[in-house]
C-alpha cells in the first residue's frame, strides 16, 4: 500500500490519456523547491545549460515535477540525492545531443569511468565537463554509502546506457529499432532508481522474472517518447534521430501525418501489453513483498512519465535556447 503518494487527478485530459496509474509524492513542493535551487546553485544564470534546465522543470499545474511524480514512493533524502545524479545525467544528456556522434561518445565514456573508484585519479578538463565529472564521484560515493546493493544495479544500468550512442544507427525495421529503444530511452537506469530509492533489494530470479515486463514498459516509454517529442526533435540539428516517427517516415515513404498516426497506433497497441502482463502479475500467487511494491511503482513511474511528457512545456512547446535568444 503507498504511504508516500497521493493519486494526480487526471479527469480535465483527454479520454485518450493512458490507462496507467498516476501518482506524486506527497512532499512534491519540497520535491520542486530543492530541484530549482540546484538548478540555480550548480548552473551559470543565463546560460543555455541553466534555460535548459528551467525549461525542463517548468510546471503547468501543482502535480508536474518530474521526480515526484516518477519516484512517488521515494525516501524523500534518497529523492534529493537521485535528484542531484539525475540533474548531472541530464544535465550530459542535453549537452551531447548537440555533439558530433565521435565528441558524444568520448565523453559519456569519460562519465562511465567516473562510476568507478579506481579511475578517481585520472585528471579531468578545467571546464563544465570536468566538474560534472568531479560532482558526478561525489554523488556516486554519498549514494554507495547509503545503499551499496543498489548502487551497484545503478551501476550496472549505466554500464548499459551510456554507451548507447555506439549503437545507434539507419534502422531497416521498426523491431529492431524498439530492442534497442527501450535501453535507449533510459528504462533500465530509471526502474533501478526506483529499486535504490525506497531500498528494495530484489533477487537475481526476481529481477529475471520481472525484466520481460519492464522490456514492454520501456519500448511502450519510448514509443511514447518518440511520438511526445517529435514537435520538438523533427527540426533539431543533429546526426543520429533516434525516432520511430522518422523511420517510418523513410522506412515506408510516409508523410509526416500518417507516420504519426502509425505510431499512435503502435503506441495503444503496446500499451495494451503493458496492461495484459500488468494484470497476470497482480493476480500471481507467492510474489515477495518487494517484488509486489516494484510492479506497482513500475506502473507509477510509466503513468507518472506520459502525464508528465503530455503536459511539459519541454515538449509541449518546444523552443531554441541559443544563448543569445
Amino acid at each position: 500500500m503507498p504511504y508516500n503518494s497521493v493519486p494526480v487527478d487526471t479527469s480535465h485530459l483527454p479520454l485518450c490519456f493512458s490507462r496507467m496509474p498516476v501518482r506524486i509524492h506527497r512532499d512534491k513542493e519540497e520535491i520542486q523547491r530543492f530541484t530549482l535551487e540546484l538548478v540555480n546553485n550548480t548552473k551559470e544564470e543565463g546560460s543555455k545549460a541553466h534555460k535548459h534546465a528551467l525549461y525542463r522543470h517548468a510546471v503547468t499545474g501543482p502535480d508536474m515535477n518530474v521526480y515526484a511524480l516518477s519516484w512517488c514512493e521515494a525516501d524523500l533524502e534518497k529523492m534529493k540525492l537521485l535528484i542531484e545524479f539525475i540533474e548531472l545525467i541530464w544535465a550530459h544528456d542535453d549537452v551531447t545531443e548537440e555533439d558530433p556522434l565521435e565528441d558524444a561518445i568520448s565523453e559519456c565514456e569519460q562519465l562511465r569511468r567516473a562510476m568507478y573508484e579506481e579511475y578517481d585519479n585520472e585528471p579531468v578538463a578545467d571546464n563544465q565537463f570536468g566538474l560534472r565529472i568531479k560532482r558526478f564521484r561525489d554523488i556516486r560515493n554519498r549514494m554507495k554509502a547509503i545503499d551499496s546493493v543498489g548502487w551497484v544495479e545503478i551501476q550496472d544500468t549505466m554500464e548499459e546506457w551510456l554507451p548507447i550512442d555506439k549503437l545507434l544507427k539507419n534502422w531497416d525495421n521498426l523491431e529492431e529499432y524498439l530492442d534497442l529503444r527501450k535501453v535507449h530511452v533510459g528504462n533500465n537506469v530509471m526502474t533501478s532508481f526506483i529499486r535504490w530509492a525506497m531500498g528494495i533489494h530484489l533477487t537475481k530470479d526476481e529481477l529475471t522474472f520481472i525484466q520481460p515486463y519492464t522490456d514492454a514498459v520501456g519500448i511502450w516509454l519510448g514509443l511514447m517518447n518518440d511520438f511526445m517529442s517529435w514537435k520538438r526533435e523533427r527540426t533539431q540539428p543533429t546526426d543520429r534521430i533516434m525516432n520511430s516517427v522518422y523511420l517510418l517516415m523513410n522506412q515506408y515513404k510516409l508523410p509526416e501525418d500518417a507516420s504519426i498516426d502509425m505510431v499512435r497506433g503502435i503506441l495503444i497497441k503496446q500499451e495494451g501489453k503493458v496492461l495484459e502482463q500488468s494484470k497476470v502479475l497482480h493476480e500471481t500467487p507467492g510474489l515477495s513483498t518487494g517484488l509486489r511494491a516494484y510492479i506497482d511503482n513500475l506502473e507509477y513511474y510509466a503513468g507518472a512519465t506520459f502525464y508528465w511528457s503530455l503536459l511539459a512545456p519541454r515538449y509541449a512547446k518546444p523552443q531554441s535556447f541559443d544563448v543569445d535568444n
